[in-house]
Formats: C-alpha cells, sequence, structure tokens
C-alpha cells in the first residue's frame, strides 16, 4: 500500500491512531492486534485468533474431571 501518514488523536488520557481499512485488510487484522516495542519502534500484529469451543473440547474436559473424582464405592466397595 505505500506509506500512510495519519494524526495521533487524544481518546480520554490515551492516545489513538485511526488506521483506514485498506491496512487493516492488508495486514490481516480484524479483531485484536499484538503490539511490541523494541528500539522505538511499534509493530503491530494480528493478534491470535481465539478458537470457538467445540462440543468434543467440553466432552474431553468432563472425562478428564471425571478419571480424577474418588467416591467411596471405588474406594472400598469395589473388587475385580
Amino acid at each position: 500500500m505505500g506509506i500512510t501518514i495519519t494524526k495521533v488523536r487524544k481518546i480520554g488520557n490515551s492516545r489513538g491512531i485511526l488506521f483506514p481499512k485498506a491496512i487493516l485488510d492488508e495486514g490481516g487484522i480484524v479483531d485484536t492486534v499484538k503490539i511490541t516495542v523494541k528500539n522505538k519502534v511499534i509493530m503491530i500484529t494480528p493478534g491470535d485468533k481465539k478458537r470457538k469451543k467445540a462440543w468434543s473440547d467440553f466432552k474431553r474436559a468432563k472425562r478428564e474431571r471425571a478419571d480424577f473424582i474418588a467416591n467411596t464405592f471405588d474406594a472400598k466397595e469395589w473388587e475385580w
């Protein structure tokens, strides 16, 4: 896209920059960003995409928790 010059705006006690849609699209930025500062250079990269939880994630978590449940039947009455 080339070079774009924009103003830093006051937003409450902070400052902000509005990015044109074309820049966000080219950078692959949708919802979140990761901001890194090194040697006075600010780098803005797309943030991690949140993965939507699936039904299998819920079942796996339940199964893992169930493996650690101890009850009196398992401790005393169960025999092989």
